[in-house]
């Protein structure tokens, strides 16, 4: 297994294509810090992934507080010894133009999808310098490549967390740490648990919509993002770094 005796921390688990990822990880033998603010959520998964036989433990926070990025890498190295795997994957996506969205939400939204990848980067990259190898992997959108009608702030939170990724490449790249984004597209019930707002027919109405417009005829899934993010981890993609892999299908292209 790729991920035997590595410690993977992982950020927005709960559900999703977060959840995915942490399932993804432990049925390839990675131990995991899983860190969400859903409490009950993270908690079935940590039982779930139990009862399957993985090493993992969790810890209920708000990953835009600089208190929780600590707590979790400290953590991580007290039960584990170690830290191998950064995976920033909490995210908010709310939807609207400039004039549309206030200034809480805009500021929540730079808090969760980019400060908190800041966050967790800075307090987890000494550890991986002090090892002299880490992989870090940043869950970005094809929104942060190009504009979308009505993710104004989702799309300027993404694109900045995709720059994250490549100065922490550049930076870090002689340290033995590697970083990369992954950008998927639009996704069977995307992020449908954290959208605000739009209800449940409204994201149905916009996966039949968006549907035809992909190349290969279809949404993505989260297995299938899961999967590609689990290559950037892995020593397969030894040789990348500072890169954005886009997984959509070729919407695109």
């Amino acid at each position: 297994m790729r991920f035997s005796g590595k410690t993977a921390l992982l950020t927005g688990v709960a559900s999703g294509l977060g959840r995915a990822v942490a399932q993804a990880l432990a049925n390839e033998g990675a131990r995991l810090v899983l860190v969400d603010r859903a409490k009950d959520q993270l908690e079935n998964l940590v039982l779930l992934l139990r009862g399957e036989g993985a090493d993992v433990v969790e810890l209920v926070g708000d990953v835009s507080r600089e208190e929780t990025s600590r707590q979790a890498v400290a953590l991580a190295r007290s039960r584990f010894s170690s830290l191998d795997i950064l995976i920033n994957n909490a995210g908010i996506n709310p939807t609207g133009t400039i004039s549309q969205t206030d200034p809480a939400m805009w500021q929540q939204a730079l808090d969760i999808n980019l400060k908190s990848a800041y966050l967790f980067c800075r307090e987890a990259i000494p550890h991986m310098v002090e090892a002299g190898k880490g992989v870090i992997v940043n869950t970005a959108s094809i929104a942060g490549q190009r504009a979308s009608t009505a993710e104004a702030v989702y799309g300027v939170s993404k694109a900045g967390l995709i720059m994250l990724t490549r100065t922490i490449a550049r930076d870090y790249g002689a340290k033995g740490i590697r970083a990369n984004a992954i950008c998927p597209g639009v996704l069977e019930s995307v992020m449908a648990d954290r959208l605000t707002r739009m209800s449940a027919e409204q994201v149905a109405a916009r996966d039949q919509r968006f549907a035809p417009t992909v190349p290969l005829g279809r949404l993505g899934t989260y297995e299938e993002i899961a999967k590609a993010t689990l290559f950037l981890a892995s020593e397969d993609a030894s040789y990348v770094n500072g890169a954005q892999l886009t997984v959509d299908g070729g919407l695109t292209a």
